[in-house]
C-alpha cells in the first residue's frame, strides 16, 4: 500500500508543481507587461517634457524677436500722438480718438517731447508720468483713418 500512496503523492507534488509554474508563468508575464508599460510611460513623459521646453524656448525667441521689431512701430505710433497734439487736438480728444486713456496720452507726449520734438506736447504735465506708458495694443488701434482728426475737428 504504501507504494500506490507514494506513487499517488509524486503525481500530485507533480500536478501541483505544474500549476504553480503555469501561475508563475503568468505572474512573470504580467510583472514583465507592467515593467514595460512604465518604461513607455516615463519614456513619453519625458519625450512631451523635452517637446514642451523646446517650444517655450523657441517661443521665447520668437516673443524677444517681435519686441524688438515692435520698438519702431511703437515709436512711430507715439510720434503720431504728438502730431496730433501739435494739430491742436486737445488731449481728452487725442484719448478718444486713439483707445488711450488720458493718463497714457499725457505719459506719450511727455515722452515725445522728452525726446526732442520741437513743439510737441505740453511739457507741463511731465508730473503725469505716473504710467507705465502706452499699451503695445492700443497705441497703435485708432491710429488709422480716425486718429487723422476728421471727426474732431471742426
Amino acid at each position: 500500500m504504501s507504494g500506490r500512496i507514494s506513487a499517488s503523492r509524486a503525481s500530485a507534488v507533480r500536478a501541483a508543481q505544474q500549476a504553480k509554474a503555469a501561475r508563475d508563468a503568468a505572474r512573470l508575464k504580467r510583472e514583465r507587461q507592467v515593467e514595460s508599460a512604465l518604461a513607455d510611460f516615463y519614456e513619453q513623459t519625458g519625450r512631451a517634457e523635452h517637446l514642451r521646453a523646446t517650444a517655450r524656448a523657441r517661443a521665447e525667441k520668437i516673443l524677444a524677436e517681435a519686441e524688438t521689431a515692435a520698438l519702431e512701430p511703437e515709436r512711430l505710433a507715439r510720434e503720431a500722438v504728438g502730431k496730433l497734439a501739435d494739430l491742436g487736438e486737445p488731449r481728452d480728444q487725442i484719448a478718444e480718438l486713439t483707445g488711450l486713456s488720458l493718463p497714457e496720452v499725457r505719459t506719450v507726449l511727455a515722452e515725445v517731447a522728452g525726446a526732442g520734438r520741437p513743439g510737441s506736447g505740453d511739457r507741463r504735465d511731465t508730473d503725469a508720468i505716473a504710467t507705465a506708458g502706452p499699451d503695445p495694443g492700443s497705441a497703435t488701434t485708432g491710429c488709422g483713418d480716425a486718429a487723422g482728426g476728421e471727426p474732431a475737428q471742426g
